[in-house]
């Protein structure tokens, strides 16, 4: 129920609902996406193609966001729809785990993009409305600190439950005799994880909105194109987001049928990521507030790219310990750099969107972002299949007069199959760097003195963090944030100030 104005006491009980919904969160999306949910898929039947169609499934459902903004006009309660919608979504998902005994195979696929479709479409409608309920409720002075503390606490939570995910559905695949029961006890500790975070949902009080205005909707949508800076922000997140899309949903496949490892070590490696992203999180959320966001963003994306860049050198390897140092190098430089990216994009599209007018900004950036998250794993899905026919190396050969049979020969370059898919997002990733330079900053800093000083910050903060991690019995999985739940808003005087210019 909506009330004008929240107290105090309301709004202490509702933080605490909100932390609590992000535990639930995370176990839930956990458990219901990601590796997991690929490796299903794939024990499904599910093919490459396959594969870039499920991770378009999400985006895909953004077009609901300019429905759902209508509903919030009309309705003015966003935590109605917000609710329901997420009841009908995860009540859905229960579908998923009767898959293997209820269609022949032919029919287990199709079945699964079918339900993940009701899922996906519900879960964005939940979202449209979820973004600017939270954009209201939380408190500006301390809505850095709340956001970061319900990041820490879902992700140290979360992540040995993933671990132990990967851990169970290998032993339980040999106790079964069949990988599918162990997949569905698995997946049903997230579905019913995601049924239990309804209860902490429904307890965030919601303020009120303004009286609706009955703006042509050719206003409200066309306002962020007319805002110059939102408009060069939704270019470079575009083509961000169709750049780490054309390679991410692969990651698994790649792990699991091309360096053919168990799911247990598939985990591992996620779990390791997001232990690295919960230690740096802090620091660059400090080194955000001391230089410029923009900035930050933009060395944090290079360091993204450059992990993306080693996944071939991966597949290029034979010893075992080798390939296995470089995944751990991977996922370390990936969960440093992704933590600085979510927190910067949430950070600069909330910052732009104006106060009263945020769920238009945010639908609409949403829904080109999603265009773009659609298209680039189709894309990439129907070419991995022909891609895995291709082959490009290079092979640099010295033969020596010393002696018969004198030759040396090495493979510098060797690229054949998803190893493509890394080197287009990588180009595409260094566009999109490029689109982020027309948005304004306010000041710039030398990117060497970003890393140096998100170095400074780790030294102080690591000691905690680990201890932090260490100390806590029960923790489970990791969880993707949409970039506009990570928002990190800064002084409103700063938006304020942009909005004069």
């Amino acid at each position: 129920m909506s009330t004008s104005i929240v107290d105090d006491a309301a709004r202490r009980r509702g933080l605490h609902a909100y932390q609590a919904d992000g535990v639930c969160s995370q176990i839930r999306d956990a458990l219901l996406s990601g590796p997991l949910l690929v490796g299903y898929a794939l024990l499904l039947g599910a093919s490459n193609t396959e594969v870039g169609l499920l991770a378009a499934l999400g985006p895909a459902t953004q077009v609901l966001q300019l429905p759902t903004v209508a509903l919030i006009e009309r309705w003015r309660r966003r935590k109605a729809i917000c609710w329901w919608a997420a009841l009908i979504g995860r009540t859905a998902a229960l579908g998923i785990l009767v898959l293997p005994w209820a269609l022949p195979s032919g029919a287990r696929v199709p079945a699964l993009f079918g339900l993940l479709l009701v899922v996906a479409a519900f879960a964005t409608v939940s979202g449209a409305a979820w973004n600017p309920w939270m954009r209201d409720f939380l408190p500006d002075e301390t809505r850095n600190r709340v956001v970061a503390r319900r990041m820490t606490i879902a992700t140290a939570i979360g992540a040995p439950l993933t671990l132990a995910a990967g851990f169970a559905i290998d032993r339980l695949r040999d106790a079964f005799g069949a990988p599918a029961e162990a997949y569905v006890l698995v997946l049903g500790v997230g579905a019913v994880a995601g049924l239990a975070g309804l209860i902490p949902l429904g307890r965030i009080p919601e303020p009120g909105m303004a009286p609706a205005t009955h703006r042509p909707w050719r206003d409200v949508l066309g306002a962020p194109f007319r805002h110059r800076e939102f408009r060069a922000l939704v270019a470079f997140l575009a083509a961000w987001t169709f750049a780490t899309n054309l390679s991410a949903p692969f990651f698994t496949v790649y792990l699991l049928k091309r360096l053919d490892l168990p799911m247990a070590m598939v985990l591992a490696a996620t779990v390791l990521s997001q232990a690295t992203t919960v230690l740096v999180l802090r620091a660059w959320g400090a080194v955000a507030d001391r230089f410029q966001t923009l900035t930050v963003l933009r060395v944090s994306c290079a360091g993204f790219l450059l992990s993306v860049a080693l996944w071939p050198v991966a597949g290029m390897l034979h010893m075992p310990w080798l390939v296995l140092a470089v995944i751990a190098a991977i996922h370390i430089l990936a969960g440093l750099t992704t933590a600085g990216v979510s927190l910067t994009t949430g950070t600069v599209a909330m910052e732009l969107a104006p106060r009263g007018e945020a769920a238009g900004y945010l639908a609409t950036n949403a829904l080109v972002s999603g265009a773009a998250a659609a298209l680039a794993p189709v894309l990439a899905g129907v070419g991995a299949d022909w891609l895995e026919t291709q082959r490009l190396s290079i092979t640099v050969a010295w033969t020596s007069t010393f002696g018969p049979g004198q030759r040396l020969a090495l493979e510098p370059l060797n690229l054949h199959g998803l190893d493509f898919l890394f080197v287009a997002t990588v180009l595409a990733g260094l566009y999109a760097i490029h689109r982020i330079l027309a948005v304004v900053e306010w000041k710039a800093a030398d990117r060497r003195a970003i890393v140096a000083a998100l170095v400074a910050e780790l030294r102080e903060q690591v000691p905690q963090s680990l201890r932090a991690l260490t100390t806590v019995p029960a923790m489970r999985d990791m969880v993707y944030f949409p970039f506009s739940l990570l928002g990190r808003l800064l002084p409103e005087r700063r938006r304020e100030g942009r909005k004069g210019r």
